[in-house]
């Protein structure tokens, strides 16, 4: 079993993030995320990426549980793990859309931060940055998303206070474009894609919009 299942939508590759009930993460499915996303950088779908959560979740961030039992080198690589998928997703060439169907928590929020376009279902759930209250700061490459893509103020209130948002608060704190109907989520998400990718200068306008974060991301991992 895959822990990021694919579909295929008309050259718009839906990717969902799968792991039990919270679609937590841990090391093993930050590795294969790792790899999954990096294969799309290296060859790109036509129409871009959708990504969102199975069930009733986007992510609720990295498995407590697990991390729990992690020794110093199984903490290494979940802090590894998360550094790199983020980046990956940061170094898409092509349109990323999150499609965010629910908690989107710590790491989630990070990953939303690195996507073109941002819809959330409307519902009663959560979005923010937790890890102060967790006791767990944010790695060096989340750190390089937040200091680009959102704004100070939020940025620091936020990342300070732990305080987590409704879908429509988030709209104005910037981690949000519009909310959407539940199920409309995934079909709408994938028009955006779509329609982010049928302009001629889409790829050439993202590099040069995220060429100084990945520069700082470069000088951090490989």
């Amino acid at each position: 079993m895959t822990f990021f299942p694919t579909e295929d939508r008309d050259g718009t590759i839906i990717v969902t993030l799968t792991n039990g009930e919270r679609n937590t993460l841990h090391p093993e499915l930050l590795e294969e995320g790792v790899a999954a996303i990096q294969a799309f950088c290296s060859d790109p779908p036509k129409n871009g990426i959708v990504l969102t959560g199975a069930g009733e979740h986007f992510t609720c961030g990295m498995d407590t549980k697990v991390a729990a039992t992690l020794d110093e080198t199984g903490q290494e690589q979940a802090r590894s793990g998360v550094n790199n998928l983020i980046a990956a997703l940061h170094r898409l060439p092509c349109p990323l859309v999150c499609a965010v169907n629910g908690n989107a928590i710590g790491a989630g929020g990070i990953m939303m931060l690195c996507a073109d376009w941002i819809y959330a279902a409307t519902g009663n759930y959560k979005i923010g940055l937790p890890e102060a209250k967790a006791g767990l700061p944010f790695p060096p490459v989340p750190q390089v998303i937040l200091d680009h893509w959102l704004e100070p103020s939020w940025r620091r209130r936020l990342a300070l206070s732990s305080m987590l948002l409704a879908p429509n608060e988030a709209i104005g704190a910037g981690l949000v474009e519009a909310t959407v109907m539940p199920d409309d989520l995934i079909n709408m998400s994938v028009a955006k894609a779509q329609e982010l990718a049928a302009q001629p200068g889409f790829k050439a306008c993202k590099t040069q919009l995220r060429a100084k974060a990945n520069a700082e991301i470069d000088a951090i991992v490989s």
